[in-house]
């Protein structure tokens, strides 16, 4: 899998956090989520308007929720060797 931005990632398959495309404040926000570069993550839904659940399988944390425009900046890829 290639290098894609978290919104448009398929759900229910684990990916790696590559690079949080964003600026200090969203990647503050971020951190204090416990999301960080290099993580494994899931995405739980395949939403169209409604924000973007994941689960942090490397932290194993309950469903984060964040918004479309955050999921946008934030590339993963494929978590599988």
């Amino acid at each position: 899998m290639k290098t894609t931005s978290l919104d448009l990632a398929c759900p229910d398959t684990a990916v790696a956090i590559v690079e949080i495309k964003a600026g200090e404040e969203a990647k503050r926000k971020l951190l204090a989520m416990g999301l960080h570069v290099g993580d494994a993550i899931i995405k739980l839904n395949h939403p169209r308007w409604s924000p973007v659940l994941i689960r942090n399988l490397t932290t194993h944390s309950s469903k984060i929720a964040i918004g479309q425009g955050l999921a946008r900046k934030i590339l993963v890829r494929d978590a599988r060797p």
